[in-house]
């Protein structure tokens, strides 16, 4: 020990220090309860230190740790100041927080918008996906409705009488649409051959021939310049000959 190396007694120290004996030993032998507040007690260590020829500030970081001092202890037997934790967000988390909680309410607002238009078209028409017929009773079908039905897949777009869309969608084989025939409705298809007319029960027959488009076209009233060999027939026109296909084929009302 610095002091004994001297040597020096408790009370030559106290002497130089102005304070008790006692506070000499108990710094020695790190006796904090013994001692004052910890402001007074590490004034005692650097001048402690300074009289035994130790380095005081080293002195005082040494009696810190080998007692526990505790950091931000204002009063000796008075609570502990322990700080709080802070918890620290990830840089850009409150914007991703913001970000995800649009994308929710527009989410809720789409999922109701279609339902409502779901609902509202339900109203006035509706799409059947082909199922096995097996075991399937045979409802009575009512004469004034209109259906149209996809032979091969394609793409098909319905309006109604004021140019809303009700469906745009590509429509599998076997997949109809249907709807009263007084609904007005307009028909655009990117493969007219690909959907068949039924009026009621009745086969009226392609929309149009397989691989020419048509757009905006009125239903159930079919332009001659549409109407199958079949349908025409049905209607009592006569068969298309190659002139009049070859200019349906090229008529500019049925490109796309």
């Amino acid at each position: 020990m610095a002091r004994e190396a001297i040597p020096m007694s408790h009370a030559c120290i106290a002497r130089e220090l102005n304070i008790q004996p006692e506070y000499v030993a108990a710094i020695e032998a790190l006796d904090r309860d013994s001692l004052p507040s910890i402001g007074y007690v590490l004034g005692y260590v650097r001048g402690f230190a300074g009289i035994v020829g130790l380095d005081p500030q080293e002195s005082v970081n040494d009696f810190k740790v080998d007692s526990e001092v505790p950091e931000n202890l204002g009063m000796r037997n008075q609570p502990h100041f322990v700080p709080k934790r802070q918890i620290r967000m990830p840089r850009g988390f409150i914007a991703a927080t913001t970000v995800l909680s649009c994308a929710a309410v527009l989410s809720f607002w789409y999922a109701s918008k279609t339902d409502a238009q779901s609902a509202a078209l339900s109203a006035i028409s509706s799409i059947t996906v082909p199922e096995s017929t097996a075991n399937v009773e045979v409802a009575a079908i009512d004469p004034e409705r209109m259906l149209i039905k996809a032979t091969a897949p394609s793409w098909i777009e319905i309006k109604d009488k004021d140019g809303k869309t009700l469906i745009s969608r590509i429509m599998i084989s076997g997949e109809s649409w249907e709807a009263h025939q007084d609904v007005g409705v307009t028909v655009s298809a990117r493969d007219s051959g690909a959907f068949e007319l039924y009026l009621g029960e009745d086969l009226m027959g392609s929309l149009g021939a397989k691989g020419v488009p048509m757009t905006d076209i009125p239903m159930p009233a079919i332009p001659p310049d549409f109407m199958s060999d079949f349908a025409r027939e049905l209607a009592g026109l006569p068969a298309k000959d190659a002139n009049m296909t070859e200019a349906a084929n090229v008529n500019p009302q049925t490109q796309q």
